[in-house]
């Protein structure tokens, strides 16, 4: 069978996207035969002329595919660098509960782990404290970023243009007397969370509860997610909150090294 025609069989179906189907079947060729030249692509894959040489071209403008000296093509970085943003996406839940669980344990908190997820964050993950105190949360919940301290983290590690996109996005409204409404006051606190790397909900979102987060890092340094330990003002005392942070940090850095963040001290 040649490679059209396990292209035509797995595309039984009518494609909605032609084009996109065709394209991922060269990324598919290329990377199962690095080097093929243009011609070698077009008649491996039964692809009209110009059809390919517009799909190639598109794919190089995008990083996808990267033309060698020789005239070969081998996959671009910006598919090692997709690869590695959805290998740590699906790592992150299997390589933090652990952790997550010894959290909580030690702490005795609710614990979550959480993402960005358009303009807000979404916990992910949650794990029970052993308090009789429950702190109502659920995964799935999305969280205010200007008022948790998940959403803080998640904001300090932006680039600055991506920064002041969600910033545009935000409701400066008070949840509680706590919370900052201030656009640069909030841009000021976020350089704080940055530097000290990580964030405090002073009753900001909730009266009566503060928490505590800190930055999730994939094998690139990128941060991909935030965890964080909740409780009640009377849990996180003003004198029990900066072990807590420690706490908080030493296990967002130990789930990094597990997707692939070099190990503390190193």
């Amino acid at each position: 069978m040649t490679d059209i025609d396990t292209v035509k069989e797995a595309g039984q179906e009518k494609s909605a996207a032609p084009a996109l189907t065709k394209g991922f079947s060269i990324l598919e060729l290329v990377a199962s035969e690095p080097g093929l030249g243009f011609a070698a692509i077009r008649s491996r894959l039964g692809l009209p002329n110009s059809s390919c040489h517009h799909l190639i071209s598109t794919l190089c403008q995008l990083g996808a595919l990267q033309l060698r000296s020789d005239r070969g093509y081998i996959l671009g970085l910006r598919l090692l660098e997709l690869g590695t943003m959805a290998a740590g996406q699906r790592q992150i839940d299997h390589h933090a509960l652990p952790f997550l669980r010894t959290l909580a344990q030690e702490t005795q908190l609710t614990c979550h782990l959480g993402v960005l997820e358009g303009h807000a964050a979404i916990y992910l993950m949650k794990v029970e404290g052993q308090r009789e105190i429950r702190v109502n949360t659920w995964v799935g919940k999305r969280l205010s970023l200007h008022s948790s301290s998940l959403g803080k983290v998640l904001l300090a590690s932006l680039p600055e243009p991506e920064l002041e996109e969600m910033l545009r996005h935000i409701e400066w409204r008070a949840k509680c007397p706590n919370t900052l409404t201030d656009p640069e006051r909030f841009r000021a606190h976020l350089r704080e969370v940055r530097h000290r790397g990580w964030a405090l909900d002073n009753e900001e979102d909730l009266l009566n509860i503060r928490c505590v987060a800190a930055p999730v890092n994939d094998a690139q340094g990128k941060v991909v997610a935030a965890i964080s330990a909740v409780g009640t003002v009377l849990d996180i005392s003003p004198e029990r909150l900066d072990a807590l942070a420690g706490q908080v940090c030493a296990t967002a850095q130990d789930i990094s090294h597990e997707l692939g963040y070099p190990e503390r001290g190193k």
